[in-house]
């Protein structure tokens, strides 16, 4: 016989969590977009940080020195969609085999290595946070699902549709987007809305389960992909192509973004927003480019 005191009991406790999970939210969004306009406003006034040293000194990566690279060991190690997370465990940033990584040690080595403001750093590590389970920590492989880290016309992974396994780059779609370089040497955000429109025009019409189309946040997290590699590499293809294939950083490298107080989440977004408004999934191909097949 069903408990219905217990049933009742139940929809009040639920209500009451739900009340203050919504409450806890609210205020943190308040104090996050607070901080970070004022960091954004402040920004302009301060000096930018000096190049070589962009990354704070006794920090990974100062002065264009990073820790050795490992490569991860297939089946083993624990590895993400996100280029910008495996290169973190392959240069032992973060934990090398990616495991029981907490949000905290999360977005202090994505806030240093990439010259994030903490609100940029704490935005980008909640989106981890939406798969916690109590534990206080991920596994990096536990991002490989749809929608949180990984998205649908990826420019490094083919759809989750076709490729189970997020974790391992795809070398064709690297060269691929590194090719529509227009100067051979930089991807312009021109260059990044172009071919964001090419591969959601291709998944769409070869993965029954596309994903994207009636999604304008999804679409926003392929575009906030394209604007982070445009302010952090500046768009140069080589420094790219070591980042995406082999998930490692170029000695010498060093971020591109030289912000005082780091790069914003408003910063972030308004390039975000310019991108995925300039992306037309009706544009004409440039010459020689064919609709790719997954």
């Amino acid at each position: 016989m069903l408990n219905y005191f217990k049933i009742a009991a139940n929809i009040v406790a639920r209500f009451l969590k739900a009340v203050y999970d919504l409450i806890s939210f609210g205020v943190y969004i308040i104090q996050l977009t607070i901080r970070d306009l004022i960091s954004t406003v402040t920004n302009p006034f301060l000096r930018n940080r000096p190049v070589g040293n962009v990354i704070p000194r006794g920090y990974p990566g100062h002065g264009g020195v990073w820790p050795e690279y490992t490569a991860p060991k297939r089946g083993e190690d624990s590895r993400s969609p996100c280029p910008g997370l495996n290169a973190l465990a392959n240069h032992g940033i973060l934990p090398n085999n990616g495991k029981r990584i907490t949000y905290a040690q999360l977005s202090h080595a994505i806030q240093y290595a990439y010259n994030l403001a903490p609100t940029l750093a704490s935005q980008l590590t909640s989106a981890a946070k939406q798969l916690d389970q109590g534990r206080g920590w991920i596994d990096l492989h536990d991002l490989n699902v749809l929608n949180v880290v990984q998205h649908d016309a990826s420019f490094t992974r083919p759809d989750i549709a076709f490729c189970p396994d997020q974790s391992i780059p795809h070398t064709d779609l690297i060269n691929r987007l590194l090719d529509h370089a227009s100067d051979g040497k930089h991807l312009s955000l021109t260059d990044f809305s172009y071919y964001s429109g090419l591969r959601r025009v291709e998944c769409k019409r070869s993965n029954g389960q596309y994903t994207l189309s009636g999604s304008f946040i999804h679409k926003m997290i392929g575009s906030g992909t394209s604007a982070l590699m445009y302010s952090i590499f500046g768009g140069d293809i080589e420094a790219l192509r070591a980042w995406l294939v082999d998930e490692r950083f170029m000695d010498g490298w060093e971020p591109k973004n030289r912000e005082a107080l780091g790069h914003t989440i408003a910063q972030a977004l308004t390039t975000s927003l310019a991108v995925e408004f300039s992306i037309d999934e009706k544009q004409a191909l440039r010459e020689g480019d064919v609709f790719y097949h997954e």
